[in-house]
């Protein structure tokens, strides 16, 4: 008789379920096999303290982390455990084996979880120079999975959130969202939405579907606006309601923090849209790392980006330092140049 092994899950930086590691623990868990996670929430920014991963005691140790920053703020001692490292952190090409990936997530290693996650659809045609999922999941989107097989009725979930890069880029994606608006189940599509493929059809679909928060779209490349603006009076058509929709916004030092980074925050204040401040790791490196943690700061919270431009925002920010002298040098100078 084969003894049982003691299997160790670790996800390293997801803030969300890591879909592999739980299919990995339904895959061992059919054998019998014991299975513990660890989580290690090491951050993606700032200076991370290292994390130790004590696989002794284990007979099969599967690390996942999704950003390519994080084995160098990981400590792995074996023991005599066989250890498997995984995810885009650690090689972008490396895939979970058929017969593992073909396993439904165990979603009981995340206790504290209430969501259902997955892809409808992989692959993405953008080939934008600061993303991974061309090279990851390929430039052709194809479709890997429908609505309904996302719904484990062994979980009492009222909601779902899809994690597809570029869902709109489907061909099929039409019919997808009409199975959702029958549906009526709570989801969101949790990556975004490319708003540069929204037309008439699809919008209103997605303005009919039992939707949680607000609608993602991305504004990463300032020579994007006119073709934005034109695709946000669609959508905003069907879902009018102010703040309703939020943006990613992609920052990198070398993009003009004025005439691009900044423009693009105001922007989205001018068409009460929220922004969600996006920054390149480089943006630690850059002589304007200050100002980037500012509008994080003032984006990222839709209670004070609403109601406090950048000048209120960092008075608020930094009480004890009189004005203008709370404020960045650059601000200053665009401020009596007005």
């Amino acid at each position: 008789m084969n003894r049982l092994s003691k299997i160790l899950l670790v996800d390293c930086d997801s803030n969300i379920p890591n879909l592999a590691l739980m299919r990995l623990s339904t895959y061992f868990q059919k054998n019998g096999d014991s299975v513990t996670l660890a989580k290690l929430g090491i951050p993606v920014y700032g200076k991370p303290k290292e994390k130790q991963v004590d696989c002794n005691g284990y007979d099969k140790a599967f690390i996942s982390s999704i950003f390519d920053t994080t084995p160098k703020h990981l400590k792995i001692i074996n023991g005599d455990c066989k250890v498997d490292c995984g995810g885009t952190g650690f090689d972008i090409k490396k895939k979970l084996p058929r017969e593992v990936d073909k396993c439904k997530p165990d979603y009981s290693i995340y206790p504290d979880n209430d969501t259902f996650y997955g892809f409808i659809s992989r692959g993405c045609f953008r080939n934008c120079y600061f993303c991974v999922v061309p090279q990851k999941e390929g430039d052709v989107h194809r479709e890997i999975q429908t609505v309904v097989s996302l719904i484990d009725p062994d979980y009492n979930y009222k909601k779902m959130k899809f994690l597809d890069n570029n869902f709109l880029g489907l061909i099929d994606h039409k019919k997808f969202l009409r199975e959702l608006v029958n549906l009526q189940f709570p989801c969101q599509f949790n990556q975004g939405l490319d708003i540069r493929l929204i037309n008439e059809e699809n919008a209103k679909l997605l303005s009919e579907l039992n939707y949680i928060g607000e609608y993602i779209f991305a504004f990463d490349n300032i020579k994007d606006q006119k073709l934005i603006e034109e695709k946000l009076a669609i959508v905003k058509k069907y879902i009018p309601q102010p703040w309703k929709i939020k943006f990613f916004l992609y920052c990198h030092p070398d993009m003009d923090i004025i005439n691009d980074v900044y423009y693009r925050i105001l922007w989205c204040k001018e068409h009460k849209v929220l922004p969600y401040f996006m920054r390149d790791l480089t943006c630690w490196q850059s002589e304007n790392t200050k100002t980037y943690m500012d509008f994080s700061a003032w984006c990222n919270q839709p209670g004070i980006f609403k109601y406090n431009d950048f000048k209120a925002f960092c008075i608020k920010r930094r009480p004890k330092i009189p004005y203008p002298d709370c404020c960045p040098k650059w601000f200053l100078e665009l401020e009596r140049s007005k």
